[in-house]
């Protein structure tokens, strides 16, 4: 199960590494616990059918993306034609987890620069990039920083304000990840009353 609390982890299996990447595609719209816990079951009822979080949603592809769509939907997720295509697009898509890049993973539909960088900080030891969440952001302002109140969908933007966090990490003496980490664990119960990272 994906620990939204302890998110880091650079030691994690491949079907560990599968799980968190389909958790990063998955979140959009529900906060991190919720959906740490609805893919928990998806997984775990389903464990029958497959050796791997992978495994498993290829089984519902033998009947198309219309029968994973039903089943995220079975399971609570939100935008859940959306998210099939791209879990989809995923499986299928050969990734090797350990060494693709950002750019390799916005090739998925439903991956932007924010899960991307979500999935390489926290799964990679020493990787240079910040995925740009609403707790972020919200510090950066607080701190004197002109940024948005939600993730930029400019990229220039994105890698402007990316580059700015990686410098106040470097200031601060942690990695991106401790970086991120803190802030988000300093904000989370802050910003309307959310209790856990929301992502996407």
């Amino acid at each position: 199960m994906v620990d939204p609390i302890n998110f880091t982890n650079f030691n994690r299996t491949d079907k560990e590494l599968e799980e968190t990447i389909i958790f990063g595609l998955l979140v959009a719209g529900k906060t991190a616990l919720i959906t740490s816990r609805m893919l928990d079951a998806l997984l775990r009822d389903f464990n029958h059918i497959g050796d791997s979080p992978f495994e498993i949603l290829s089984h519902f592809e033998l009947d198309g993306v219309p029968r994973l769509s039903q089943v995220l939907k079975d399971y609570g997720f939100g935008c859940y034609n959306m998210k099939a295509k791209g879990l989809h697009q995923l499986v299928r898509s050969g990734l090797n987890l350990r060494t693709c890049t950002v750019d390799d993973l916005e090739t998925i539909r439903g991956i932007g620069m924010k899960t991307s960088r979500l999935f390489v900080l926290h799964t990679r030891k020493d990787a240079m990039c910040i995925p740009l969440d609403v707790h972020i952001l919200h510090y950066l302002r607080d701190n004197g920083h002109d940024v948005p109140k939600a993730t930029p969908s400019s990229r220039n933007k994105y890698l402007k304000i990316e580059r700015l966090c990686i410098k106040l990490a470097r200031k601060d003496g942690k990695t991106c990840a401790e970086w991120d980490l803190d802030i988000w664990n300093q904000y989370r119960r802050r910003i309307g009353n959310i209790e856990l990272r929301e992502i996407a």
